[in-house]
């Protein structure tokens, strides 16, 4: 997969600080720790050569690389959409309950229970 300059721009900085968070263990330590910089602590390129002794375009390279393997991770996993997905169901649910809307507040909560495997059965 290329991963150019161009693409990384496009992958929202938040999504890579996700995806850090969940697959960060996945990633080579020096490629954790130069992307931590980069994207959670928004270090320079510079910067992060002078700490890690690494030059700026092989830090830029660490950075290209990590993120490359962090949207393959995603793309295959998809642990972060999935947070995304539930995230807004139960703030949907939330609001329809606030709304006194009951019944499509079970419905979308059963869906849920559902969709994780944590609810088998019809409600009566």
């Amino acid at each position: 997969m290329d991963f150019s300059r161009e693409r990384i721009d496009e992958v929202k900085h938040t999504d890579i600080c996700l995806w850090l968070d969940y697959y960060g263990d996945l990633l080579s330590e020096r490629q954790l720790q130069v992307l931590t910089y980069f994207y959670a602590d928004d270090l320079s390129l510079a910067e992060i050569a002078d700490l890690t002794g690494l030059t700026r375009q092989g830090v830029h390279e660490q950075v290209r690389r990590g993120a490359s393997k962090l949207e393959e991770f995603e793309r295959k996993l998809g642990q972060a959409e999935r947070e995304r997905e539930l995230s807004q169901a139960l703030l949907y649910a939330r609001d329809l309950l606030a709304c006194g809307q009951t019944e499509e507040t079970l419905r979308v909560l059963d869906a849920l229970l559902h969709t994780f495997g944590l609810y088998e059965s019809e409600r009566s």
